[in-house]
């Protein structure tokens, strides 16, 4: 199976890069030379990426390894970008101007809309969730957490919010796949937050530290991930450099920690699991390295398989 790896290019790396998983990671190639393409997704038969040119920053289409179109603007680049697939629909998060976009793409960029939150705003995260026909928002500057509904004209109305503890900075978030739990993870108090959501809006059930006990400083939470049955969830911590392994229980409602490994490198900033979730890959952004897991889909658990494979400056790992 093939990999695309996003990257900073602020040292070695210089764009996106693929390689091939066939019970290990080989075959490493760059694919697009481009500034800063530090988040992907993909839709359909095109890959989206945020970049950054100069002094401007925005998302750039590529097709059949060919580039398509791109729309910037002025100031710092997004640092997420999501698909709605149903609808042509690309939306980013910016986390240095405070604000959510969204475009309709046919080949051709076009801006639909742009939500600009107050002053202190990280905008970090936007994703669409089929299953609530919602986008959820994480900011973790202003510590909260968005839902909004999404109109025919493909534009955001706001739906309900919740008010994380001051200071958390949620980061990014996953959506149980069958029962009514929203999981956030955080980077600046590094936790795993568990929320109930229905027609009411947000309600926070319970919370864990993505640290093991007795371990309480080296928090800098980094990316979550949510197994397709939704019976384990997975989050990675940048100071700690470690995936921690939760299980859920209680039909969802709360979690448990069973198991905390080393990334196997430095600042494991993004990692994702493969299509049959077999499989679990770390992008180390600071040792220019991937680690490759096997997953045991019963148990949850993780087994190195292999480590210090190089990729310059990882920091989104998406599997095609």
């Amino acid at each position: 199976m093939k990999i695309t790896i996003g990257t900073y290019t602020k040292h070695e790396s210089k764009g996106i890069y693929s390689i091939e998983l066939h019970d290990k990671l080989w075959n490493i190639n760059m694919i697009h030379e481009i500034g800063h393409p530090t988040y992907l997704t993909k839709m359909k038969d095109t890959l989206f990426t945020v970049v950054k040119d100069g002094d401007k920053g925005g998302i750039a289409a590529f097709q059949a390894s060919q580039f398509v179109d791109r729309f910037m603007e002025e100031g710092a680049a997004p640092c997420y970008v999501s698909a709605i697939k149903e609808r042509n629909v690309v939306m980013t998060a910016n986390y240095h101007k405070g604000c959510i976009d969204v475009f309709t793409f046919d080949g051709k960029f076009q801006h639909v809309q742009k939500i600009e939150y107050v002053a202190g705003s990280k905008a970090h995260y936007i994703q669409y969730d089929p299953r609530y026909k919602l986008v959820f928002v994480c900011d973790l500057g202003l510590d909260a957490i968005y839902a909004y509904t999404i109109g025919a004209d493909n534009k955001l109305s706001f739906l309900h919010h919740f008010r994380c503890e001051k200071g958390s900075g949620p980061r990014h978030l996953v959506v149980h796949p069958e029962e009514p739990y929203v999981y956030v993870l955080t980077e600046l108090s590094s936790e795993l937050l568990v929320l109930k959501l229905d027609k009411n809006g947000f309600e926070f059930m319970s919370k864990k530290s993505l640290l093991p006990e007795g371990e309480d400083q080296k928090k800098w939470g980094a990316a979550i991930r949510i197994s397709k049955d939704g019976n384990f969830i997975y989050a990675s911590n940048r100071g700690h450099d470690s995936i921690s392994v939760f299980e859920t229980l209680e039909y969802g409602r709360f979690v448990k920690m069973i198991q905390n490994v080393s990334s196997e490198g430095v600042q494991p900033r993004d990692f994702n699991l493969s299509g049959e979730n077999d499989y679990l890959v770390v992008g180390n952004m600071e040792s220019n390295s991937l680690t490759l897991f096997n997953r045991d889909k019963v148990s949850g658990k993780l087994t190195l398989v292999q480590k210090d494979v190089y990729v310059p400056e990882p920091t989104c790992i998406w599997f095609d």
